[in-house]
Order: C-alpha cells, then structure tokens, then sequence
C-alpha cells in the first residue's frame, strides 16, 4: 500500500509539473523498474518520510541535504526544495532495472544498455541516459556491491 501511495504521489507531481523537467521520460521509466524500499527520485521528503519514517540522519549538503536509513541501508539526496535528487544503497534486497548488489558487473551493465543508457567514457561504471544517470558500485571491477541512481538537471 505504501509503494502504491509513493508512486501516485509521484505521478501527482508530474501531472502538476512540480519539480519535473519537461524531458522526463528516462527518469519515470527508471521509476517504474526501481525497487529501493519504496522510494523514488522525485519524490518529496514529506512522502519519504512517511514511506520509511524519521531517517536515522540527517547531513548538510551544499545543496541540500542526506538522509540516511541505516536499517534499510539507503542514502536519499534531496535537493534545496526537499526532492529526491539521488539514491544509494548496498541492500542485496534492492534492484535497478532487475540489477542487483552482488550481479556480475559485465551482466548489470548489459542490461542497463538494453535499457537504452550510455556508458560513460570518462567512468566506466557511470550510465546515463537523458537526466538520468546509474553508478555501478565496485570493489574488485566485476561484481556490483551497489547501486546509485540520480536525477540530474
């Protein structure tokens, strides 16, 4: 019930043009594949509040601030109006377009070209398509230890 909420919130937002940049297409598309406990980029702190709660830190950014979740291992980007701007985790138990912590690193990076994003010459775990962009986490260059999606402007 709760992801249900979190997405209609979300396409609220985008039907009333609050905080959306008129080339979204790549970020609802990254939406609908992402299983991050809930959340979503885009998506209020009110919304992600009530979704998973008081975080269990909150950090000063230049722009805005981090959340943490440490229960649930995710780090929330909002920006200055308080939207999510970017996710990370290394939770096992989430994915991104079907990749997972803990997938062949070649294989999650496959599947992210299939989905249409490009991979970025300058780093070779950095994915991007429109104002969207996936980093690959990695320690050992083949294996993903975790996932971080952003919506750029």
């Amino acid at each position: 019930m709760k992801r249900l909420l979190a997405i209609l919130t979300f396409v609220l937002l985008v039907l009333a043009g609050c905080a959306m940049p008129e080339s979204n297409e790549a970020l609802l598309e990254l939406n609908e594949n992402l299983e991050f406990g809930g959340l979503l980029l885009g998506m209020t702190d009110d919304a992600m509040r009530e979704e998973l709660g008081e975080p269990d830190a909150e950090n000063p950014m230049t722009s805005g601030t981090e959340c943490s979740y440490q229960a649930s291992d995710i780090s929330a980007a909002l920006d200055d109006d308080g939207v999510i701007r970017r996710l990370s985790s290394k939770n096992g138990e989430f994915s991104l377009f079907g990749v997972k912590v803990g997938d062949e690193l070649a294989a999650a990076g496959e599947t992210l070209e299939e989905y249409g994003y490009t991979r970025d010459a300058a780093s070779g775990y950095r994915y991007n398509k429109n104002e969207v962009q996936v980093i690959l986490l990695t320690l050992d260059d083949k294996t993903v230890v975790g996932l971080t999606a952003e919506w750029l402007e």
